[in-house]
């Protein structure tokens, strides 16, 4: 027992994140979309406002307080038959403004190396905010520390999101 709990609390001190979008707490104007689940094995938040902003998707998301290097993992849907596709959204940590994405890139689903971050709370509050209501697409958030990238794989992902899962079981055992 107690060289779980160890493995555990060595688990839980790892301090990048990987946030998939569908789990945030308030979905806000957002709706989750299962179209590409068989491409990406996850379904994505989508901001589908018929041209009219919707409101805001918000999570809090536990980080040890450090700086980060944010990754918004998007498709420009436009892309390549526009230069600038309208799905554009921002995105907040905690009230900082890390920039607008959803435009440009490849026109797959992709990682965007967005700005670094320092986060002296948490948990975090982060925040999704639509510009265009119109298809604005985020299928997940990573959080790195120094110069680790996201997941390039499902694969990658899915051992993430376990480590996430054993994250959590671990807070709710130190803190009973």
């Amino acid at each position: 027992m107690m060289t779980l709990l160890a493995s555990l609390l060595l688990i839980a001190s790892a301090s990048s994140a990987l946030v998939e979008a569908e789990s945030f707490h308030d979905l806000g104007g957002w709706s989750v979309d299962q179209q590409f689940m068989d491409q990406m094995g996850s379904p994505f938040l989508l901001a589908h406002g018929l041209g009219t902003p919707v409101r805001d998707a918000v999570t809090h998301v536990d980080l040890t307080p450090g700086t980060y290097r944010v990754w918004v993992r998007t498709r420009d849907w436009c892309r390549p038959m526009a230069d600038v596709g309208p799905g554009k959204f921002r995105v907040t940590v905690n009230g900082e403004d890390l920039g607008v994405f959803g435009t440009g890139g490849s026109g797959e689903w992709e990682w965007v190396r967005g700005p670094q971050v320092a986060v002296a709370k948490s948990p975090a509050e982060v925040r999704l905010c639509d510009l265009a209501g119109f298809e604005g697409r985020v299928d997940a958030l990573f959080f790195a520390v120094e110069a680790e990238k996201p997941p390039a794989t499902w694969a990658e992902r899915k051992r993430l999101r376990h480590l996430h899962t054993a994250q959590k079981a671990c807070q709710r055992l130190t803190k009973s």
